[in-house]
């Protein structure tokens, strides 16, 4: 990370000190506030998130995409404390989209998927949302992806080439 001030609408970072079960309570409630209370719009439409819950879990698929990450060798779903720590930065980079530390742009995917990136360069955080369309063809609402916190050069780079090929 570098030295840019964080600006004052970039909520702090959650304390992720105490047990899991205590710390993942926190941000579900955090994740209650912004997403299922605060009910955030993007360009005008809602955004939702992926509300199924899983057999044996306790909270929506939506938010654990934004608080653990895919362990490779197992498959499994574990927490991400650099994610998870960052949580309330999801939602303010949706609500700020428009600001300068924000960069908004939308690439289309291999799949065909139209996503719209959030990318906050200066605190290497993206936010990915999905255009959700209408049986008319027109934009119904943003689905809510994932957002994660950038780790390394390869996906930094990996963003930069997408960015480079915006539409």
């Amino acid at each position: 990370m570098n030295s840019t001030p964080y600006p004052p609408w970039l909520p702090a970072l959650v304390s992720m000190v105490g047990s899991w079960p205590e710390t993942e309570a926190r941000l579900y409630a955090i994740f209650v506030r912004d997403f299922k209370v605060g009910r955030p719009r993007f360009r005008g439409l809602p955004v939702w998130w992926d509300q199924r819950i899983l057999p044996g879990e306790r909270y929506e698929e939506g938010f654990w995409h934004l608080v653990t990450e895919t362990d490779r060798p197992s498959g499994d779903r574990i927490p991400d404390f650099r994610r998870a720590e960052r949580l309330p930065w999801c939602r303010a980079a949706i609500d700020h989209a428009s600001e300068p530390e924000v960069t908004a742009f939308d690439y289309l995917e291999g799949s065909g998927d139209l996503r719209t990136y959030l990318w906050m360069q200066p605190f290497d955080y993206v936010t990915i949302l999905k255009r959700k369309k209408q049986r008319d063809g027109s934009d119904k609402a943003y689905f809510l992806v994932t957002a994660f916190h950038v780790g390394g050069t390869s996906t930094r780079r990996g963003l930069g080439g997408k960015l480079r090929k915006a539409v």
